[in-house]
């Protein structure tokens, strides 16, 4: 358990420092300018505009994780029990 706990750990910190390196590098092209609220807005637009894979690459990961999400709400083969015979020997619906 103990094994697990620290790779998990190392797992962890991997890509805590890989997300604040990208995020660092990605917020350095922007200038950081003596901006007002409305123009940082429109910049971040322009920037975010121009850069389409980002959003791309969120939006296939956010489906691919609902996708995941649902096999896990939905039973298994091995969650689903085998059909019972009724008196009659004629196998059941499982429910």
């Amino acid at each position: 358990m103990k094994r697990e706990y620290v790779a998990w750990l190392i797992i962890v910190l991997i890509l805590v420092t890989a997300g604040l390196t990208l995020g660092r590098w990605l917020v350095a092209e922007i200038p950081a300018g003596e901006l007002d609220p409305q123009q940082k807005d429109a910049a971040f637009r322009q920037w975010f505009w121009e850069r389409r894979t980002l959003d791309l690459v969120t939006q296939a990961s956010l489906m691919f994780a609902g996708a995941l999400g649902v096999a896990a709400i939905l039973p298994g083969k091995e969650d689903i029990p085998p059909p019972q015979p009724d008196l009659h020997g004629h196998p059941k619906e499982s429910p």
